[in-house]
């Protein structure tokens, strides 16, 4: 359910704020980056704590009932003048929490020490959490509404959800499970990618000295050890890890933040990198749950590159970026994965068997019968400054860049699909010369490869850019009537539901079709039931603009299928081969 953070002028209506700085003096440095990897423990769905009568009550001591009782009644009567119900609302806000470890980290010296007493500890430490609440929620909101009416922006549903749920999307909807499996299938995927390349061996010995480790076998088995204590996290609190042995000790410390740097970033980079810190000589604390998991993968390519940057140019992998994004991510991933997916059925091509037959061909193709499913495939991020822009404009032009048009009029994502579909309405598709032409349906799919792509709103406002550019098609001549609805996937959801994909539990093409219309082309009038209230049709309208990964994901479960971690395990053998 859709929550919104607690702030400071909710809990305290009469009180004038005080800084971070004030807030958090008088208590032991080492005892607030506890506290401040404790918020981080926290689940982001179906957490104990998201009830705010559950938080208070764990978060203050019996001599602050009353000081706790006096902030409940103080939200109470903030809600009433409200749009949401209480049940909305919660304490626990993960980009807050970053941000309060970051400042700790970064800003409270060292050598300070407790001269507070407990009961002044538990309100402070709650007065700076809900400030940063107010920072980072209620005065992000207003900067974003300044501009928007300065500017007299008019927002569709999907750009105003939009600008809400980016800049955040990736650090508070995530699965522990289906993100797990899949940054340990893409980080071996990139292991034996990269294995398989003579241009590729220097590096790789270059890293493997660097991390003091045999293989990428050894190098992952290892780092499972650190994610390890994420998986098996028993209750919602701070993860610690204690180790003996000197060779796990050197390991671990060449991913952990240092004291000698600070960790404060827009979009928290240093703390993606680096996710845990070191307390005591043999004793490491986990300081985001979600960057260790993500480290697996995400941080590989980083982790590389550094190296890469290091070794001798007559060793060096030239053009490292573009053969990630491109040889890895578009053909080797993409490819491996749609196969197995659609199996040994129909007519399939991949991206680089395309483009070595017709320029401008899609990176993956298939045919069956009328059906055709095209597929552009594009690995990229979105820059921190617009991610975190309080001016949605920012935002909406760099996705344009990166996957409509970039600075010099060259084609991207969008019009690459409407490219594809105009040389198959117009029959010059020479890789499937026997297409029917009179019945063909085509469905366009744009693969992204990270996960903050899948935030609200972000597949009807790129789809509005296809249509548009399809009614050129139109103006051409050609019928179009056929042509489906742009659909977003990001490849780790693709990844997660294969198996189910492969035994056919729903294929593609219903999936594509089911999301088309219920959410794509949502139509209020057609609703079942009909709303009762403004607040049912907001509602009605916000889920229309959910991910295809949130759609699928559930849909499959709804279906009775249970995902064995089989596909997983078969993966993860490899690491235990005996040489």
């Amino acid at each position: 359910m859709f929550k919104l953070g607690i702030n400071f002028e909710a809990c305290f209506p009469n009180e004038e704020r005080s800084t971070l700085e004030e807030y958090l003096s008088g208590i032991d440095k080492s005892d607030l980056l506890k506290m401040g990897s404790f918020f981080l423990g926290f689940n982001t769905e179906k957490s104990r704590y998201s009830d705010i009568i559950h938080f208070l009550q764990m978060y203050f001591s019996s001599e602050n009932s009353d000081f706790a009782q006096t902030i409940y009644s103080n939200i109470l009567q903030y809600v009433e003048n409200e749009s949401y119900p209480l049940s909305f609302y919660e304490v626990p806000y993960p980009v807050s929490s970053l941000r309060l470890f970051e400042f700790i980290f970064d800003h409270i010296p060292d050598e300070q020490e407790t001269t507070k007493t407990n009961q002044e500890i538990e309100q402070d430490t709650f007065k700076a959490y809900v400030l940063l609440n107010q920072i980072t929620i209620t005065e992000r909101d207003i900067k974003s509404t300044q501009i928007r009416e300065e500017n007299n922006l008019a927002f569709t549903a999907a750009q105003a959800l939009l600008q809400i749920s980016f800049h955040n999307n990736d650090i508070i909807n995530f699965r522990v499970e289906k993100l797990y499996e899949c940054q340990f299938k893409r980080a071996l995927f990139y292991f034996e990618f990269l294995s398989e390349r003579e241009d590729c061996q220097a590096l790789l010995e270059a890293f493997y000295a660097h991390y003091e480790v045999a293989d990428y076998k050894d190098y992952l088995k290892r780092l499972f050890g650190i994610v390890q204590a994420v998986l098996m996290m028993d209750k919602e609190s701070h993860v610690e890890i204690h180790l003996e042995e000197q060779e796990s000790m050197a390991f671990i410390d060449k991913h952990v933040a240092s004291v000698d740097e600070s960790i404060t970033e827009v979009d928290f980079l240093k703390v993606r990198s680096n996710p845990l810190y070191k307390f005591e000589e043999d004793k490491y604390r986990i300081i985001s749950p979600l960057f260790t998991i993500e480290m697996i993968y995400n941080g590989l390519f980083f982790r590389l590159k550094a190296i890469n940057n290091q070794l001798p140019n007559t060793d060096k992998v030239t053009g490292f970026y573009n053969l990630k994004t491109y040889q890895f991510s578009e053909q080797y991933v993409l490819s491996k994965l749609l196969k197995e997916i659609y199996g040994n059925r129909y007519i399939q091509k991949s991206g680089s068997v395309l483009d070595g037959v017709m320029d401008g061909a899609p990176d993956y193709y298939m045919r069956n019968g009328k059906y055709i499913h095209i597929y552009e495939s594009k690995d990229i991020l979105i820059s921190k400054e617009s991610k975190q822009s309080f001016d949605y404009r920012d935002l909406e032009n760099e996705l344009k860049i990166k996957l409509f048009e970039n600075e010099n009029g060259s084609p991207k994502a969008v019009r690459q699909l409407v490219e594809t579909i105009r040389k198959i309405l117009n029959g010059e598709v020479i890789y499937d010369p026997n297409i029917p032409l009179t019945r063909v349906q085509i469905f366009p799919i744009l693969i992204l490869h990270y996960r903050m792509f899948n935030a609200a709103g972000l597949n009807n406002v790129i789809n509005t850019w296809f249509v548009s550019e399809l009614t050129r098609l139109r103006d051409l001549g050609l019928d179009i009537s056929r042509v489906h609805d742009l659909v977003i996937i990001d490849v780790e959801t693709l990844m997660f539901n294969k198996d189910a994909l492969i035994k056919r539990k729903i294929t593609i093409q219903n999936a594509l079709l089911e999301y088309e219309k219920y959410y794509l082309r949502f139509n209020l009038a057609n609703a079942r039931p009909r709303p009762r209230s403004q607040e049912e049709v907001n509602k009605l309208i916000e889920n229309s603009l959910l991910p295809f990964s949130f759609y699928i994901d559930n849909k499959i479960e709804k279906l009775g299928y249970q995902r064995s971690g089989k596909d997983l395990l078969e993966k993860a053998s490899v690491l235990f081969e005996e040489e």
